[in-house]
């Protein structure tokens, strides 16, 4: 019974950290969506009223406007200062949010966004046999620091300082083993075939 309530809560919280993201951006561009109506409401007061599909000319203006603003955006995030100004936000504010680095990793990943901080997947030994981690760091020739997911949700894990003889490399993707790990292992016969 309590492996039942210890799944649901596992689940609930995974939900959770899965559609967080989802709200703050839809909250974010809801409040850009009401500051670009209102400064697009002095512009299109000079055009007709006409609606598009039922949608108003001023809507479509700020939909616009804020798809523009997005894509300047896009386009400064890939400048060497933004990437430093980005670094530095990382690294002293949302480094101190649990998980930030390693959600940050795997979103890019499952998005398609290259990133220099992709997280190599190989296996550690455990008391039951091999389970999936994620190469956090190197700390010295011997030894590394790993983060070790639980399933079905891989927000949640062991943190562990593993000897090097005790690291298997796999190569596959972040994206491949979360997949494995969400489905509790199913699909691993080829994932892992004449890896183990």
């Amino acid at each position: 019974m309590k492996n039942i309530f210890k799944i649901i809560k596992v689940t609930f919280l995974g939900g959770i950290m899965f559609l967080a993201p989802f709200i703050v951006l839809m909250i974010i561009l809801e409040k850009g969506y009401h500051i670009i109506q209102k400064v697009t409401l002095p512009l299109v007061s000079y055009l007709p009223r006409v609606h598009v599909l039922g949608i108003a000319l001023q809507e479509i203006v700020g939909i616009i406007i804020i798809a523009f603003v997005c894509l300047i955006a896009g386009l400064a995030s890939r400048t060497a200062g933004a990437k430093k100004l980005i670094r530095k936000i990382e690294d002293g504010i949302l480094s101190f949010v649990p998980g930030y680095s390693f959600m940050k990793g795997i979103n890019e990943n499952i998005m398609g966004i290259e990133s220099n901080d992709n997280l190599k997947v190989v296996l550690v030994p455990t008391d039951a046999g091999w389970q999936f981690a994620f190469l956090m760091e190197q700390i010295d020739d011997n030894n590394f620091t790993v983060f070790v997911p639980d399933a079905p949700n891989p927000w949640s894990g062991s943190v562990c300082f593993v000897e090097k003889k005790n690291i298997k490399e796999i190569g596959i993707t972040q994206k491949q083993a979360l997949m494995c790990i969400r489905k509790l292992g199913y699909g691993s016969k080829d994932l892992l075939k004449n890896k183990l």
